[in-house]
C-alpha cells in the first residue's frame, strides 16, 4: 500500500540534503571520530551519500548500504558528478553477508530509529558479525521529543519554473506502549499546476532509552559503550550518539 524511499523522495532527499549537506554538525563530527581509521568504514542506510561521499575524499576508505534501489542510484550519479568512487551494496540489513570485515560500522541521524523494533536484534547482530575485533560501533538515535499528533505541515520544493515537489506530513499517532510515533508522508511531483506523480509514505520512527539501548548493545556482545548528546555541543538535544567496541 505504501511505498518507502521511492522516487519522489529521493528527489526530495536530494533537495533538502544534498552531498555533504551538514545535519546540525553531524558530518563534522562522525568524520572527527573516525578520520583515523585505516581500514575500511561501512555506512548502513547510505542513502544518496550525504556522509559517504565527502568523507571518501577526504581519503576514508567508505562503503555504503541501502536497501532503497532508488537511493543508491542516486547515490550513484553523486558520485560519478563529483568524480568519487565508492563501494554500494543493496540489502536488507538483518541479512547482511558482505565477506569482510570493517574497522568501523556507522548509522548517522537517527536511521536506525527507522528500522522496526522487531529487527533491530537481528541488525546489531548483523553489525557485530560485520566488525574486526576491536571495531567501532556509531549509531544516532533519537528521542521524539517535538512529536505533536495531528499536526499537518505542508511544503513546496521548486525544481524548475514549471516543476515542483509539494509534501504533506501528517502526524498520526505517539504509541507509548511500542514506542514508535507515525507519520503519513505524502510526495506530489507537479507540473505546470497538475499532479504528475504521487507517492504516499507511513513514515514511521522508533525510540528507545538510553539503559535501553546500552543493554541491547551489551546483549549483542559490545563493550566500551558510551554515548554523548547532541553532538557534544548541545546537551538539552534529542540526539544521542552511542559508541560501542565489538
Amino acid at each position: 500500500m505504501f511505498v518507502e524511499y521511492g522516487k519522489l523522495s529521493t528527489k526530495l532527499y536530494e533537495i533538502t540534503k544534498p552531498v555533504g549537506f551538514s545535519i546540525d554538525g553531524d558530518i563534522e563530527y562522525y568524520y572527527d571520530h573516525l578520520k583515523k581509521c585505516q581500514g575500511p568504514i561501512l555506512e548502513a542506510g547510505v542513502g544518496t551519500g550525504r556522509m559517504m561521499i565527502p568523507f571518501i575524499q577526504k581519503g576514508l576508505d567508505v562503503e555504503g548500504v541501502d536497501l532503497s534501489n532508488e537511493m543508491l542510484n542516486q547515490c550513484r550519479v553523486n558520485m560519478n558528478q563529483v568524480g568519487v568512487r565508492g563501494v554500494l551494496y543493496q540489502g536488507d540489513l538483518t541479512k547482511l553477508d558482505l565477506k569482510k570485515e570493517y574497522e568501523a560500522i556507522m548509522m548517522p541521524t537517527g536511521s536506525f530509529c527507522l528500522l522496526p523494533r522487531v529487527i533491530i536484534k537481528d541488525v546489531l547482530n548483523s553489525f557485530y558479525n560485520h566488525l574486526k575485533n576491536e571495531g567501532q560501533l556509531m549509531i544516532d538515535i533519537e528521542l521524539p521529543m517535538w512529536f505533536q499528533s495531528d499536526e499537518v505541515s505542508v511544503t513546496d520544493y521548486p525544481i524548475s519554473d514549471n516543476e515542483g515537489l509539494l509534501f504533506t506530513s501528517t502526524a498520526q499517532e505517539m504509541n507509548w506502549h511500542e514506542q514508535k510515533v507515525s507519520y503519513i508522508h505524502r510526495y506530489e511531483l507537479i507540473e505546470k499546476g497538475v499532479v504528475q506523480e504521487t507517492e504516499i509514505s507511513n513514515f514511521t520512527l522508533y525510540w528507545y532509552g538510553i539503559e535501553e539501548f546500552k543493554e541491547l548493545l551489551h546483549q549483542t556482545g559490545f563493550s566500551n559503550i558510551t554515548y554523548t548528546v547532541g553532538y557534544e555541543k548541545n546537551n538539552q538535544a534529542s540526539l544521542f550518539t552511542f559508541f560501542a567496541t565489538k
